[in-house]
């Protein structure tokens, strides 16, 4: 699909931003986590007993990040679903969605979460996607403060959709769609997981564990994968945790505490390295 084709339908173009952006704004003014940072009952109380993860997936599924893009992952595969049309063409979509996927992680973690307040024309700007991050770091223990907030999903939800048929036949870019929307729905839960009492029990989730908890708790500048770790390997990013000194700003990201609620102040001034678990026989 051309750029032309989509413009000779630009009524439904039209109202078709309307309505994301309207959708867009309502979600903008609920995605800001200082409220629930300021008055989470778990800072700097650590991770707490074991938990199953059946009481853990319940408060996921609560989430409204969650719930989008469960819903944008239904709808994307069964939209691929009536399309038809199936080609080895769509496992190679597959493949190069998953192998653009943990480069993806790093770069939005790098350049976007970590993102220090910048200053345009006097004004000192600061999104909520960045300072949420600092909030998250600040307050490791508590997993909703580290949810992608909705109005960014949405805008995944709402764009593209609308981006992959300009690059792609209509049913190749459903496929690429639907698969990013799996990927997605996969980090939000693996990196919420990683944030709970929940303790790894196979060697593929303990490596991920270990990995985004030597990120919160020993150096803020390394180890920016969280459900694929080839992205930090590719951009050297991945010390050993051995060569590697602790971090004195790992908590507060080196940003103020007035850019996010919580203070470093209400936390041990340097966060404990957690032990990685040992290994174990049960799945």
């Amino acid at each position: 699909m051309t750029v032309a084709e989509m413009l000779a339908h630009w009524p439904w173009l039209v109202l078709y931003v309307f309505v994301s952006a309207v959708v867009f704004l309502f979600l903008r003014r609920r995605s800001s986590t200082d409220e629930l940072a300021a008055g989470s009952v778990h800072r700097s109380h650590g991770f707490g007993p074991s938990v199953g993860l059946g009481p853990i997936a319940a408060a996921f599924f609560r989430l409204t990040a969650a719930r989008l893009l469960v819903a944008a992952l239904v709808v994307a595969w069964g939209v691929r679903a009536a399309l038809g049309h199936w080609s080895w063409w769509d496992a190679a979509v597959v493949v190069g969605v998953a192998a653009f996927w943990p480069v993806q992680e790093w770069l939005i973690h790098v350049f976007i979460l970590h993102l220090k307040p910048p200053t345009l024309f006097g004004r000192q700007l600061d999104p909520i996607i960045a300072r949420n991050h600092r909030n998250h770091h600040r307050n490791p223990w508590d997993p909703a403060l580290g949810i992608t907030p909705p109005h960014c999903i949405w805008l995944y939800m709402a764009g593209l959709p609308g981006l992959w048929p300009l690059f792609l036949p209509v049913p190749l870019a459903a496929t690429g769609v639907a698969t990013y929307f799996v990927l997605a729905l996969n980090y939000e839960w693996i990196h919420y997981l990683i944030h709970t009492a929940y303790v790894p029990r196979t060697w593929f989730y303990r490596r991920l564990w270990h990995n985004h908890r030597l990120h919160h708790f020993k150096n803020e500048h390394y180890w920016f994968g969280v459900t694929m770790l080839s992205g930090d390997w590719l951009l050297s990013t991945q010390p050993t945790a051995q060569a590697t000194a602790r971090s004195e700003t790992v908590l507060s990201l080196g940003v103020a505490s007035d850019h996010g609620i919580a203070a470093t102040a209400d936390a041990p001034p340097l966060a404990k390295e957690p032990p990685e678990p040992a290994a174990t026989s049960s799945t």
